[in-house]
């Protein structure tokens, strides 16, 4: 698994990370901070603890005597000579122990000697880790564990901080984010998960592939200094959720002074604790708690998904995908591509992979390539408010310290959401279309597919909003869209519409689509809503040909269901919506919503250009929008703009960009 010890390897290098400058970084996470991020949540480092009592008492016993040992040294009453009296550990280990504890008793005595710059911190901080990993390391040698609890366990170690930038491992180009790809300014620092026999000591070779959590470090602990600290965190998690398709949801530390902040990023929400004082000693035994509960807990506590495992002797993918004909059963798929990431740190987080169901006879290799025949899609369903706080209302039939085990309770009609969920509108339009020889191929057909289960067999727990972030109080429900995991199979494989050939195959395409669109409203009552360009895809049979498919109905509803209809909200790609749907006008959304989006998206195109040979060299914007930004200069555009259904989407930055090309637009003036 993901996080089993030793950590990920051998993982294919389709990670990557985002290309912003320092100045857009800031500006643009800043503003994900105000949006999305709750501090002084108490119980963060509590989601960290092992989930079974057994797990959970092992934890609460060694972090106790590691935090009374280190507390020892830091009195003095305890030498760093005479830590490690037991021959638990090797002889380079008890050395490493000694000199680890020398170098940061100093930083962590009251008045003693703080750090002078981000680095020093750092090295503090990673010490202090490896300090814990140590008396961890000897705690458990001197327990007689169980064999599932002796499999949890792992040692969580720093990365070396000079070494925590992106490296080869980690380039890359593509997101469905809509942002260009490329090395980022960096990370401050990373934690890695390792085999508790491993060496204590700081990991080289960073990687987004392999890192467990961000750390962000700031030794200015003002409130600017802590902002910059999580703007920086938020851009890092962001880019190991791109780099790790088996990551549910991510860990990561805000370091500023001596004072360190905890956080867990679930779909749409980041929590952070209160303020960990590394000068005091409460605030020492939470860090030692929240480091002994990740080397101890289970693997899904830690953000990783066991239901998709790298193989590495097969060098590809090995995903567990809900069985469409037998009920809690699961089909395995095999995948070494992954087409779509989950490019933003606030979002459905979905990724697509090509995939088979047929496990392949050898290692996959360029020689030896693995043949897909489906696309599996992992994403997570965000439910809206009515049906989440009617869920969230069942957990009072838990009992009492039962945790998850009881989730999803019996009296959850687990098929009605199915039915609301793009896997229940698919299964709606095919068995209403299957019919429909002439349009075979235009819509996704599922093979296999449903809600992900994590746990044993025996205790199978759906994988949720509540199962990573435990029971929220009524405001913190409020604030936090309940979402639910799901995955499945379809058919048939498509191309980017971008690869479209020429104008009339662009026709043919188009047609097909809302061709298709009309029979999913007229026979189906399905309104898809989100007709735009990553939406249709290029099917080239192997018979020959060309045709158009319509994808992603996540936000598809049945309009039988008027309550659906009139709720005004803003639905889809935001430069291809309606305007009804941009001002989020109360009126029912319709068909010809989805028609407008389709001239709009044809202007797009024609702007544009329909592929990547039609654009001007260089990737630069057509001269037809240089000539819009050269006539500023002759102070009409500003009327102009203004009968500009989207104006307001045209940033202060994409004007900088465009002025660029005022000069090439001097020829058409």
């Amino acid at each position: 698994t993901s996080a089993e010890a030793g950590g990920r390897s051998g993982t294919p290098d389709e990670g990557t990370v985002l290309d912003e400058s320092s100045t857009q970084h800031n500006i643009y996470f800043n503003s994900e901070l105000r949006s999305h991020l709750e501090t002084n949540t108490a119980w963060v480092v509590d989601r960290a603890q092992p989930a079974d009592a057994a797990s959970k008492a092992l934890a609460d016993e060694v972090a106790l005597t590691v935090a009374t040992h280190l507390e020892s040294l830091i009195t003095g009453a305890e030498q760093p000579e005479e830590v490690d009296t037991v021959s638990a550990l090797a002889q380079s280990d008890e050395s490493r122990m000694a000199e680890h504890a020398r170098a940061v008793v100093p930083w962590l005595r009251e008045g003693g000697i703080l750090p002078v710059s981000a680095s020093t911190t750092y090295e503090q901080i990673s010490t202090f880790m490896l300090l814990v990993a140590q008396l961890l390391k000897r705690e458990l040698a001197g327990h007689t564990i169980s064999a599932t609890g002796a499999g949890a366990q792992r040692l969580i170690l720093p990365y070396d901080g000079d070494a925590a930038h992106p490296n080869s491992t980690d380039d890359g180009y593509g997101s469905d984010s809509g942002t260009e790809i490329g090395d980022m300014a960096g990370i401050s620092a990373a934690l890695r998960c390792c085999p508790v026999a491993s060496p204590v000591e700081v990991q080289p070779g960073f990687s987004y592939n392999c890192a467990f959590a961000a750390v962000a470090v700031n030794r200015d602990s003002t409130a600017k200094g802590e902002g910059d600290a999580f703007a920086q965190l938020f851009g890092s998690s962001r880019s190991v959720y791109y780099c790790q398709p088996d990551r549910r949801f991510i860990w990561g530390l805000v370091c500023c002074g001596s004072k360190i902040n905890v956080c867990i990023f679930s779909n749409y929400r980041a929590f952070a604790s209160p303020a960990i004082d590394m000068t005091d000693k409460a605030g020492r035994s939470e860090l030692v708690r929240l480091l002994v509960g990740w080397s101890l807990c289970d693997n899904d506590r830690l953000g990783y998904d066991d239901t998709i495992v790298w193989d590495s002797d097969l060098q590809c993918y090995e995903i567990s995908v809900p069985c469409a004909n037998r009920s809690g059963e699961s089909v395995l798929y095999y995948a070494s591509t992954l087409i779509a990431h989950a490019g933003r740190l606030f979002e459905r987080h979905c990724r697509c992979f090509l995939a088979t169901s047929s496990r392949p006879g050898a290692p996959v290799t360029e020689d030896s390539p693995l043949v897909p025949d489906c696309v599996i899609k992992d994403t997570w369903m965000e439910r809206d408010r009515q049906l989440s706080e009617g869920v969230l209302d069942m957990e009072s039939n838990c009992s009492e310290g039962s945790g998850s085990s009881c989730w999803p309770p019996e009296e959850f009609d687990l098929g009605s959401l199915t039915e609301r969920s793009e896997i229940g509108i698919l299964r709606k339009i095919d068995a209403r279309l299957k019919c429909r020889a002439d349009l075979n191929g235009r819509y996704p057909r599922i093979l296999d597919g449903g809600w992900v289960f994590l746990g044993s067999d025996t205790q199978l727990v759906l994988d949720s909003t509540r199962l990573i972030l435990g029971d929220l109080d009524s405001a913190q429900q409020s604030r936090t869209p309940f979402c639910v995991h799901m995955r499945y199979a379809m058919t048939p494989i498509g191309e980017p519409l971008g690869n479209v050939r020429s104008v009339p195959e662009l026709i043919v395409i188009l047609h097909d689509v809302m061709r298709c669109h009309a029979a999913l409203y007229n026979e189906c009552r399905i309104l898809h809503r989100d007709i735009s360009d990553s939406n249709i895809l290029i099917v080239r049979p192997k018979s020959g040909g060309v045709h158009g498919m319509l994808i992603d109905y996540d936000y598809a509803i049945d309009v039988s269901a008027p309550r659906q209809l009139a709720r005004p909200e803003q639905i889809g790609t935001v430069p291809f919506i309606s305007i009804g749907n941009l001002e989020r006008l109360p009126i029912p959304r319709t068909q010809l919503d989805d028609w407008e989006s389709v001239i709009y998206l044809i202007c797009w195109l024609g702007v544009f250009g329909i592929n990547d040979e039609s654009r001007i060299a260089g990737g630069n914007l057509p001269d037809r929008l240089d000539y819009i930004i050269k006539c500023a200069e002759h102070s009409w555009i500003d009327p102009f703009v203004k009968r500009v259904p989207y104006a307001d989407q045209i940033s202060n930055d994409l004007l900088k960009v465009l002025q660029r090309f005022a000069d090439s637009a001097q020829n058409m003036l």
